[in-house]
């Protein structure tokens, strides 16, 4: 089998409204006339990187790449990874880029998807497979998203509505900054959580977005506790959740993920329940490894998005189906961002969850801007 040969590189820029935020949708072509596709989505005062950073990194990527060899695709999977055989090549091929993409990892993620969109093909494999090898799960439920500081009677109806759907897992983003915001909130997911009860106890997860010192996250979360949260995401500042320690109600990591050494350090740290892994600011290799040692320490797993488009939610989807063992519903739900994109179907969504296609590669059909 040979090598995968690329032409050069298409970058498709598609704007996603008002303000800084760009979509980048990469396409490569191999020597066969098979199409890869990845996208870039970084969020501006989200993302380490920029569209503009991305978009001259994607360009020079390609001619840098060493060959990507997929006769060692052939091979037993690599035990020093977990990754499987595909997905090494693509890593060791993408070896000579590390110094590139390290502060890039939109553009680490479009390259990666697009490149195993391409194996995929070539190996008549879905993504998950070229990552993960065979795995004995197919689906994974999503979870619904609600407010806390909408009325009580709202975030009823909201979970109301996603339990018709067939959704079983409920996140609720925390808004309050102040103590009598905090004690509206806990009011309404009071009225949630007799809710969800009545329904069949359906899944409960919070999300405070970074905004607690550590003693505040101490008080709250011992406040929230009686609510029984699967979790409560990002308590705290990304740079010091790893300070917090055990509290009275789990909590998660979402964009402390991102920082240097600090997910190494979490792995290790009592307290932590849940990595919440998002491809588009972590790299799709690196979001499978991290995924893969978190399952190994017996922490959960959450893969889901940051508002991107339909590319790189097709490759989360294909992430969420390649792990060791099935992730948490996943954050992979359709969201507003994507009527911003051209009309890509995603097929691995149904109505309540997202599931493998039997398609080689992402699965997606051509792409047209």
């Amino acid at each position: 089998m040979r090598a995968i040969r690329l032409a050069p590189a298409r970058i498709d820029v598609v704007p996603l409204g008002p303000g800084e935020r760009r979509g980048l949708a990469l396409s490569l072509t191999d020597d066969e006339g098979r199409v890869g596709l990845g996208e870039a989505t970084p969020l501006p005062g989200f993302s380490p990187d920029s569209a503009a950073a991305c978009h001259r990194a994607l360009l020079e990527a390609p001619a840098a790449l060493a060959p990507i060899d997929l006769e060692a695709a052939l091979e037993p999977l690599d035990t020093a990874t977990d990754l499987a055989p595909p997905a090494a090549a693509i890593a060791r091929a993408l070896a000579p880029l590390e110094a590139t993409l390290r502060e890039l990892p939109a553009a680490r993620f479009a390259l990666e998807a697009a490149l195993l969109d391409l194996a995929g093909q070539r190996l008549g494999l879905p993504i998950a497979a070229c990552l993960g090898g065979p795995r004995p799960y197919h689906e994974v439920p999503v979870n619904g998203l609600l407010s806390a500081s909408d009325p009580p009677h709202a975030l009823v109806d909201g979970a109301r509505a996603l339990a018709a759907r067939g959704v079983r897992c409920v996140k609720v983003k925390l808004r309050a900054r102040d103590d009598a915001g905090f004690d509206r909130e806990l009011a309404g997911l009071a009225a949630l959580r007799r809710e969800l009860d009545a329904a069949g106890d359906l899944e409960l997860r919070l999300d405070a977005n970074a905004a607690w010192t550590e003693d505040l996250a101490r008080r709250r979360l011992a406040a929230l506790a009686p609510l029984r949260p699967r979790f409560v995401e990002q308590p705290v500042a990304p740079d010091r959740l790893d300070r917090l320690g055990p509290c009275a109600a789990p909590w998660a990591a979402d964009e402390s993920l991102g920082v240097p050494g600090m997910a190494e350090r979490l792995l290790d740290a009592g307290g932590c329940a849940a990595f919440v892994l998002k491809p588009t600011a972590l790299g799709l290799l690196r979001a499978y490894e991290l995924a893969r040692r978190a399952q190994a320490r017996g922490l959960d797993v959450v893969v889901t998005h940051l508002f991107d488009g339909p590319i790189a939610l097709a490759a989360a989807c294909e992430l969420a189906l390649s792990l060791p063992r099935a992730p948490l519903a996943s954050g992979l739900d359709a969201h507003a961002g994507l009527a911003l994109w051209p009309a890509l179907p995603i097929p691995h969504r149904r109505l309540a969850s997202i599931a493998a296609t039997g398609r080689a590669g992402l699965g997606l059909g051509p792409w047209t801007p």
